[in-house]
């Protein structure tokens, strides 16, 4: 009985994060926007990370243990598969945050990635010399080794979570009350609610081993719940992607090259097209009434147009 319990809550967060793969699969297609591409992909890199790491750590030293291996092979074992899963959690995690400011419209700097990753490489490389070393290390060693690689794990997990959420929250502070507003800061309460559930039983683990079924379930599971929150605001918010033409991206980006329209620009050419109001793209980009308005009259200038039917039929 206990065995079929341990599969259930082994295979329902697997099920469950190949749902979510494939909900945020759908709302990049159905969405044309940064946002929705970047989230997609911290979905994928985290469900490898799970899979790969979190579900065959624990599934190997389930099987070795059965096989009666000896505790140090265990060990070692559950240790190797978290480190070849390291480059996968250090892209999901950016994959977020990078999803994070595309929301605001804006994008991660350079150096910001460069920290970010050299940082983590170091940590990366930390632990192979460690893992370099295990045929020396004693049973003890080892056990507080594993202690040590949760509390890393459950550090890096509350400074990015944390870290978006006080972004997003700075970030908004000076914006009006607005339906996008609302939903980034409802959207980064999700996920600071996830990574205290997430930390949580990992403090807990050395006491029973239901606590990594539980840690593993959040894990995977969890972004349900936000990825159905998010499809709720993109179906209220978001005109569909095939109210334009299937070759619209490609007839804009010839539009923007040929009258030297800017990035900017082109959000709100791209927003037009879509039929929305000027305080509709306000509200969409984060930008005031007024900056729309003179975004508009820089296009119209730019395009030698005099409305929007006239700039809209330039690209249709």
């Amino acid at each position: 009985m206990a065995e079929a319990w341990r599969l259930i809550l082994l295979i329902t967060p697997l099920i469950a994060g190949a749902i979510s793969i494939l909900f945020s699969f759908r709302l990049m297609k159905r969405y044309r926007t940064p946002f929705t591409s970047s989230f997609f992909y911290y979905m994928v890199f985290l469900y490898i990370f799970g899979t790969y790491s979190v579900a065959g750590a624990g599934v190997l030293e389930h099987l070795l243990t059965r096989m009666e291996i000896d505790q140090k092979v265990i060990h070692s074992s559950g240790l190797y598969a978290i480190f070849l899963g390291i480059p996968f959690l250090a892209l999901a995690k950016y994959m977020f945050l990078r999803s994070i400011m595309e929301f605001l419209q804006k994008k991660p700097t350079t150096s910001f990635a460069i920290i970010y990753f050299l940082s983590l490489l170091g940590a990366f490389v930390l632990y192979g010399v460690y893992m370099v070393r295990l045929t020396r290390f004693e049973l003890g060693e080892y056990q507080k080794l594993i202690q040590i690689q949760r509390w890393v794990f459950s550090a890096f997990m509350l400074t990015v979570y944390l870290s978006a959420y006080l972004y997003i929250h700075l970030s908004t502070s000076k914006l009006t009350d607005l339906p996008s507003k609302r939903y980034i800061r409802v959207f980064g309460s999700w996920y600071f609610a996830f990574v205290v559930l997430c930390v949580t039983p990992l403090a807990f683990i050395g006491y029973h081993p239901l606590f990594q079924q539980i840690f593993f379930l959040i894990f995977l599971s969890w972004h349900l719940i936000p990825i159905l929150f998010m499809n709720i605001y993109l179906n209220k918010f978001q005109n569909l992607k095939s109210e334009l033409p299937d070759d619209f991206e490609t007839r804009l980006q010839t539009f923007v090259a040929e009258h030297e329209i800017s990035k900017r620009e082109c959000e709100v050419v791209r927003q037009i097209c879509r039929g929305l109001s000027n305080q509709e793209i306000s509200d969409t980009l984060f930008i005031s009434l007024q900056t729309v308005k003179d975004h508009i009259h820089h296009i119209f200038v730019k395009t030698g147009v005099k409305n929007r039917v006239q700039l809209t039929n330039m690209i249709r």
